[in-house]
């Protein structure tokens, strides 16, 4: 593969995907619904501390990420706003194809860049790649940060190494920066930064080397969390004393939380051997990872042969028979095997959301081909088994549904009902379901207060949102109305009785949307006794 077939290849194949996004339907995934419309929206129009917990958990997410989403939707039409996220999604491409190209252990160049640039394709057709293509989880669109800084390490390893401070810092500090900027931005990615950090510690160099590198780059992950998060994380504290609010509010002790970590939203699998051996259990039981059912192998194939190349490197030393490789690619792979495997041991122990590993579906094409690689095998059999693991991770896998809707005109409209009095109007919601991406087509001044959600309720009367709430309520005298699931009607009557409110049933109109499961119901309320 020539130069100019490569320069082509990277510069259409982000093109692709964004194509391929006009053809896999508009995003209308319970996140969308839930926070990252809202949360934007809130943001740029000062909404935050006037409306309470319309997102539930999600409200004290960094909005920052969900701001071009928003602005695009105001501004394009759907489908250029999805071939756009597309593209952009697809730009994961250049640097898989960097690393793959930096890694390898191939002499002939033509034939390393058809490789580097197979393996990085193949990295961007996994389960959790192309579900997330043209969605807003974001989770291929942070996965650029650690992928470039990756990128920038193995391009530069070598001279990481042994090279002088004058010649690496630079790079070493811009690959730190880039990866915190994503971590600001979403912070579930930290997994693949955190593991690049330790790799360093396992490199071929001295020890004070090492630890300057780990230290270097960590400043540059410190510098770029403060630049995307450091202004949100500053309001979080200020507001509720937990710059992580409400995340381990045992440690912050926040009155507007409970004392507790709040890791319940995510998929923490009980089980000493569940979590040792969670690809196979994943593979068995997809809800132990993720909302819906899915499979895809190359996790579970890095997870068998990985250490196998580990052990068989070992086995090699100890005998001190090893051919050595080129030394610039035989410790960059040496460096990003430590690195995946580091991260994914941090992601078991944190996070176990599959979504949130999709910058390690991204490269286990390659990790495979490098574990491989390493195995006491003949190379033709070593060729013929990368072959064989690939095209059976991509032959099996199960492709997962996050909710698409055909295409419409905008991506987020509603028909929100008629407030005769908008500016002395308060909402109540209730219920789990994802309602806050209607609030937008509401009048502006009306005011929306979620009492009941995943996060809170009345029946947590210590949290202060929920004091907040109640007296808000009990001095407003106004119209008021309840904006709800009607499939949770027994739900919402039970959470407004503690406000001592009622749903006035022959008082209600339906709220439809283009990407909401059904029209909701808006309602009016009234009050069970005098207050």
């Amino acid at each position: 593969m020539g130069r100019a077939a490569v320069a082509i290849f990277l510069a259409a194949a982000p093109l692709g995907f964004g194509l391929a996004t006009l053809a896999l339907g508009m995003d209308a995934n319970w996140d969308l619904r839930n926070y990252h419309f809202y949360n934007a929206y809130a943001w740029l129009t000062g909404r935050e501390g006037y409306d309470i917990l319309v997102a539930q958990v999600q409200s004290f997410f960094n909005p920052l990420i969900d701001v071009p989403f928003y602005l695009a939707t105001q501004a394009w039409p759907a489908r250029l706003v999805g071939f756009l996220l597309g593209t952009v999604q697809g730009l994961n491409l250049l640097p898989l194809y960097g690393i793959a190209y930096a890694a390898l252990d191939v002499a002939e160049g033509r034939r390393r860049r058809l490789l580097a640039a197979g393996l990085a394709l193949l990295g961007m057709v996994g389960v959790g790649s192309l579900s997330e293509l043209g969605t807003t989880f974001y989770d291929n669109v942070v996965s650029l940060g650690p992928l470039t800084s990756l990128w920038l390490i193995l391009r530069r390893h070598e001279a990481l190494l042994g090279g002088s401070w004058r010649e690496i810092w630079r790079p070493l500090l811009l690959a730190g920066l880039i990866s915190g900027i994503a971590i600001g931005l979403k912070e579930t990615i930290v997994t693949l930064p955190l593991g690049l950090a330790l790799a360093f510690l396992f490199a071929s160099a001295s020890l004070p080397r090492r630890l300057a590198l780990a230290l270097l780059y960590g400043v540059g992950v410190t510098l770029g969390v403060a630049l995307s998060a450091g202004p949100w994380m500053l309001h979080l504290w200020q507001a509720y004393g937990n710059p992580l609010f409400p995340f381990y509010n045992q440690l912050f002790k926040s009155p507007w939380g409970l004392p507790q970590d709040y890791r319940k939203y995510f998929y923490i699998p009980g089980g000493v051997w569940t979590r040792v051996f969670l690809p196979f259990a994943y593979l068995r039981d997809p809800h132990l990872t993720a909302e819906v059912d899915f499979r895809d192998l190359r996790i579970l194939a890095c997870f068998v042969l990985v250490p196998l190349a580990a052990l068989a490197a070992l086995v090699r030393r100890l005998k001190a028979t090893a051919t050595p490789a080129p030394a610039e690619r035989q410790g960059a792979a040496r460096y990003l095997l430590i690195a995946f495997a580091a991260g994914y041991v941090v992601w078991v122990a944190i996070f176990c959301i599959y979504r949130y590993i999709i910058a390690y579906e991204m490269l286990a094409p390659l990790m495979i081909a490098l574990a491989i690689d390493r195995l006491p095998l003949p190379a033709r059999a070593r060729a013929l088994l990368t072959a064989t693991v690939l095209a059976l991770a991509v032959v099996t896998m199960k492709p997962v549904d996050w909710i698409r809707v055909p295409w419409s005109e905008r991506w987020v409209s509603a028909v929100a009902p008629k407030l005769a009095d908008p500016e002395h109007t308060i909402v109540l919601i209730t219920g789990h379901e994802p309602l806050s991406y209607l609030i937008p087509f509401f009048p502006p001044a009306a005011r929306f207060l979620r009492i009941h959600s995943g996060f809170t309720g009345p029946y947590e009367p210590t949290v202060r949102f929920n004091v907040e709430m109640h007296s808000i309520v009990a001095r407003h005298r106004g119209p008021l109305f309840v904006l709800y699931n009607p499939n949770e009607v027994g739900s919402a009557e039970t959470h407004l009785t503690a406000y001592r409110l009622a749903i006035e049933k022959t008082a209600c109109q339906l709220v439809p949307s283009n990407i909401g499961y059904l029209p909701y119901l808006f309602c009016r309320l009234q009050m069970t006794d005098d207050r």
